[in-house]
């Protein structure tokens, strides 16, 4: 009868497990960052698929309306004028669901807009996460900021072919992230249509572009170390935060005659 042999093995050591749990430390904190960035890259690219998708709606708006796409807007003083200086998340909406038509909106507040939606907000009332470039210029340089007072003096309904430069001119760009919804609070005031709410997603003041002025409407590094803008000639990119925040780079180079 043969002898059975001795099928004890013996157990990690104290040492070979704080070895073996410092490497698995060190790994995470290498791929950590990098799974970090690949969600944020992730993000960005979801963010510029987004705005070229608007950039197209704006396109077919303005085949469909003599050349003209809308700005800075308004929901004018009674029901005839309500679509005079229509917001831009308005205009396009019937070319991005067709649930909707150019004269009847759906009034939800765009809570069911998933186009108008970047990944990078967290969740907050804003359904419209893109603000667009409603300012009007009297020089190079000089925002015409008679427009707080007469709205006429803002830059509206815009024909394209009077920008000299549409492949230069900043269209659209992200929101700005809403701390506490204290800038929601207040424009819900307006109303609870589409056109109401609707009316606020755009930067025609100076204010509107610079921090803690009390009225920032810009995230200028909602990705990262910048934010997307789409211009004119409907071709998205990522800029770095400096570039948001330069009025110069909202300058349609536009002047109208005084």
């Amino acid at each position: 009868m043969g002898v059975r042999g001795d099928s004890s093995r013996p157990g990690f050591t104290l040492i070979e497990l704080l070895v073996v749990i410092a490497i698995v430390a060190v790994l995470i904190a290498i791929l950590l960052p990098v799974l970090g960035k690949a969600r944020a890259a992730g993000r960005l690219s979801v963010c510029l698929s987004t705005t070229r998708t608007i950039g197209q709606a704006m396109s077919m708006y303005a085949d469909d309306n003599r050349g003209v796409t809308p700005r800075e807007g308004t929901m004018g003083e009674n029901w005839e004028s309500l679509r005079d200086r229509i917001p831009w998340n308005v205009a396009f909406r019937p070319y991005l669901d067709e649930r909707c038509s150019p004269r009847a909106d759906l009034n939800d507040q765009f809570e069911d807009a998933p186009y108008y939606s970047c990944p990078s907000h967290t969740p907050e009332p804003h359904h419209v996460h893109y603000v667009v470039n409603g300012f009007a210029f009297r020089a190079p340089g000089v925002p015409d900021e008679r427009g707080t007072d007469d709205p006429h003096y803002r830059r509206g309904p815009t024909g394209i072919w009077l920008v000299p430069f549409p492949f230069e001119m900043l269209y659209l760009t992200d929101l700005a992230a809403d701390e506490d919804n204290a800038m929601f609070n207040v424009w819900i005031q307006l109303g609870n249509t589409d056109i109401s709410i609707g009316q606020c997603y755009d930067a025609w003041l100076p204010r509107h572009i610079t921090p803690w002025s009390g009225d920032f409407r810009i995230g200028p590094f909602g990705h990262g170390n910048g934010a997307v803008g789409m211009f004119l000639d409907v071709h998205a990119e990522h800029r770095p935060g400096a570039f948001f925040m330069d009025v110069a780079s909202w300058d349609d180079r536009y002047y109208a005659k005084e």
